[in-house]
């Protein structure tokens, strides 16, 4: 089955994106209707939901992070994310009052579990590579529906980091005409778009920043026994432990220059772990160290904003990060001239925002137009991203 860009793009499609991301957290489902009008898109939302991950899958996708899973549980890992997504896919569908059939395609992210882009010799190869477990084909043929998958591995075999890919979204529909902007995104890890006024010659950036809430999530877990901090209200009774701030604050990625991107191979609990034994006293309360870790990550938000972009820009905040209040408000004291709003004010619900993104990502690759910017990625082109699974 073959698409073309005048056939595609020439009639509303009705899309469902799927994002699972490095919080862990579940799968995010959006259904989307995508438009065309002389070139100038536009969607409206239909439905959104959050599946959750049960602990088991949580602690299967965390383990094989970690490399300490077999192939024989990566393999069925890979299964069964497809068949969950299928699952978040009808409830979406069923909240949104239509069939599964009536979904002109999926756009699936898949679970991120190793991001490695930068070239790296082995073998008498020189390569970049990057995994999201999920199966495009066994999704495709279990909803019955068209899939595009693989998102991001076109990108870096031309060079690019595979990441961030969302800025394609933002620069068509957050950008504005005097403006500058800068979309955050918070989720494990986070990431800004830095859109410059429309008509601007300067070009669209964006990259990782560092975590996101990767960190303050494995101190929960490791300190208190929750999956998060739920709007920061332990961090916020605490203190800040200033040695290990500084410690942490020496991190080499925060002040790397663009374009970079990383993941939870570089932010994660084993890192964490390592950090809190050098300067955690037995004395210290426990929640001084979410109040450090809670710190640091609004610092590194900043430090970036402060280092490669404009920080009285109009910055746009979306993904589960910004319900941590105290992150927020960290944020808004290392930010002071910054206006800081979230995506929900603009009728793009935040923890859907990054759903949407995949589901247009798909609408793109379906009409026959890329989806990265090389400016963002370092790719030396753009590309058409992702495979497209016919069931």
């Amino acid at each position: 089955m073959k698409y073309q860009q005048t056939e595609w793009l020439s009639t509303p499609r009705i899309m469902c994106g799927l994002m699972s991301g490095t919080s862990l957290d579940g799968i995010d489902a959006a259904i989307v209707e995508f438009s065309n009008h002389d070139g100038k898109h536009s969607f409206i939302l239909k439905s959104q939901l959050t599946l959750p991950y049960s602990s088991e899958i949580r602690d299967e996708i965390t383990r094989l992070i970690e490399k300490k899973s077999t192939i024989a549980e990566v393999s069925w890992l890979h299964t069964a994310l497809s068949e969950l997504h299928a699952i978040a896919t009808q409830k979406a569908c069923e909240i949104a009052g239509i069939s599964v059939s009536t979904l002109d395609a999926v756009g699936f992210h898949g679970q991120t579990v190793w991001h490695a882009p930068h070239q790296k010799k082995k073998l008498g190869l020189s390569i970049g590579s990057t995994l999201q477990l999920g199966s495009p084909s066994v999704l495709a043929n279990v909803l019955g529906v068209p899939v595009v998958g693989d998102f991001r591995s076109a990108d870096v075999a031309v060079g690019g980091q595979g990441a961030p890919l969302v800025p394609i979204f933002d620069s068509t529909f957050l950008r504005e005409e005097h403006n500058n902007v800068i979309a955050l995104n918070i989720g494990g890890i986070a990431n800004i778009t830095l859109l410059p006024p429309k008509g601007s010659k300067d070009e669209i950036r964006a990259f990782d920043t560092g975590p996101g809430n990767v960190l303050i999530d494995a101190a929960a877990r490791m300190f208190f026994g929750k999956q998060f901090d739920s709007k920061g209200s332990i961090a916020d009774a605490g203190r800040t432990i200033k040695a290990m701030l500084e410690q942490l604050k020496n991190h080499a990625f925060i002040t790397k220059h663009p374009p970079k991107s990383t993941g939870r191979e570089e932010f994660n609990s084993t890192w964490l772990e390592k950090r809190i034994r050098t300067t955690f006293q037995p004395s210290i309360p426990t929640e001084d160290i979410l109040r450090t870790i809670t710190e640091f990550t609004a610092w590194s938000i900043a430090e970036n904003i402060r280092l490669f972009a404009d920080p009285t820009s109009k910055i746009i905040a979306s993904g589960g990060g910004i319900h941590n209040k105290t992150l927020m408000s960290l944020l808004k004291s290392e930010l002071p001239n910054a206006e800081i709003t979230t995506s929900d004010s603009l009728g793009i619900p935040s923890d859907a925002k990054e759903a949407i993104c995949f589901a247009y990502l798909a609408y793109r690759t379906l009409g026959g137009l890329p989806g990265n910017i090389p400016s963002v990625t370092g790719a030396k082109q753009a590309v058409k991203l992702g495979l497209i699974a016919i069931p």
